[in-house]
């Protein structure tokens, strides 16, 4: 990974912040923690009241700490970014909070800050727990609130006052699979599921059954890739008699690519290979970075396709830094366009923001969407070069926001069609 001058240029803009702003404490603060300063009369009722504070909570102790330390970076650089006389005159104060991966402690730092009354809004908590106890608290408290990197499909409803979900549902992966899918010709009769032996796997595995049932395509394939590897070529002998249209590997990146390479130079690995992901939590280990680990020309689904390496803006490591980088750049223009920054005047202002970020289009409001800004995940492969390659569907660019989006259709006529079969 290369270091430009442009990422020394974002270092003096964080420092800056850091010196400027005092945006972000070192030591993030626990709920209890937090609990103590208020009982030290340390948050006096007018400390903030011509520094607006900015909360995030993320988990950045205990066994999540990778996620919040990701997602933290990412809201640094997206807040060290923005720097201009917006943010200078405003004279935000931005807050790192630990929810140390626990609802009970989301909803306590939420609690909080709401009866502090100086947060005029708040975002993070990744993990499904926190956010859904740390949403509820906000909606309570009256306190906007920003999901970011929760995918549980029920956080946000067209109840939702306070809350927002700038990051996809759980259950965006299924609707591009099942877009791209529909947009095959020939038609995708049957498909093949092979899965490793590990409790995250057989969940993807058992999850893309049920979308392989619901669409009404025949199951030509369920087969469990062994961990000692002792079934491999038993696995590559059942891809060839029984040729699949579409073939998903619920598999690790290496057991994944491994098959993958010995199919392709057998030439009996179907052109539409799928290689999902099998993480039941997010990480930022290379389990979630398929980019390096499938094979060439394998497909991969991902929340976000390249990372970014644009003049103007940080080389983003990863989706999760991109969805903090995103969500800073949210907060920061609601903000600016909200003077009076009432919770009731940032909810409509949320509500009425379309603008592009790192992350993609962001809107919160419109038929059925309840605050949840509508994102796809993205088909991906892994080119012989080190490229990478968006195949589906192809991301809208600056000037593309309101144009069609555009499909692509892989070959498959050159795949034999078996006899349907049912497991």
């Amino acid at each position: 990974m290369h270091k430009s001058p442009h990422r020394n240029k974002l270092f003096q803009a964080l420092l800056a912040l850091t010196i400027l702003l005092s945006p972000i404490s070192p030591n993030p603060a626990s709920a209890t923690e937090l609990e103590n300063l208020v009982n030290e009369n340390l948050y006096q009722e007018n400390q903030y009241t011509e520094n607006p504070q900015i909360a995030i909570l993320l988990p950045l102790s205990g066994p999540f700490a990778p996620l919040g330390q990701a997602l933290q970076e990412g809201f640094a650089h997206g807040f060290a970014q923005q720097i201009g006389p917006d943010l200078i005159n405003h004279q935000y104060k931005i807050r790192f909070l630990d929810s140390e991966g626990s609802p009970e402690t989301a909803r306590t730092l939420i609690a909080l800050l709401s009866s502090e009354g100086e947060t005029v809004i708040a975002a993070g908590t990744p993990l499904n727990t926190t956010a859904w106890g740390a949403s509820k608290a906000c909606e309570e408290g009256g306190l906007p609130y920003l999901i970011v990197g929760a995918d549980q499909n029920n956080l946000i409803n067209e109840k939702s006052i306070f809350t927002f979900r700038l990051t996809q549902t759980q259950a965006a992966d299924l609707e591009m699979l099942s877009a791209f899918i529909d947009a095959q010709e020939p038609k995708i009769q049957n498909l093949g599921i092979i899965y490793s032996e590990s409790h995250c796997a057989i969940q993807q595995a058992r999850r893309l059954r049920k979308f392989c049932a619901d669409k009404n395509i025949d199951l030509a394939i369920w087969e469990t890739y062994r961990s000692d590897g002792r079934n491999f070529y038993d696995l590559l002998n059942i891809i060839k008699e029984r040729q699949p249209q579409l073939l998903f590997l619920a598999t690790n990146p290496a057991a994944g690519k491994k098959l993958c390479q010995q199919g392709q130079r057998l030439e009996i690995l179907p052109p539409l290979t799928i290689a999902t992901p099998v993480n039941c939590i997010p990480t930022t280990s290379a389990e979630t970075a398929p980019a390096t680990q499938v094979a060439n020309r394998i497909l991969y689904p991902t929340p976000w396709p390249t990372p970014t390496d644009q003049e103007d803006l940080p080389l983003l490591e990863n989706y999760l830094q991109a969805q903090g980088f995103a969500a800073a750049e949210v907060i920061l223009e609601v903000l600016a366009k909200s003077p009076n920054q009432t919770s009731g005047e940032i909810v409509k202002t949320l509500e009425t923001t379309t603008m592009t970020t790192v992350y993609g289009q962001i809107s919160f409001s419109g038929p059925g969407q309840g605050h949840q800004n509508p994102l796809s995940w993205y088909l991906c492969s892994h080119n012989e070069d080190g490229t990478n390659q968006v195949i589906f569907p192809q991301p809208p660019g600056p000037d593309t926001s309101g144009s069609e989006t555009e499909t692509t259709t892989l070959e498959t006529s050159s795949i034999a069609t078996p006899d349907k079969t049912s497991q």
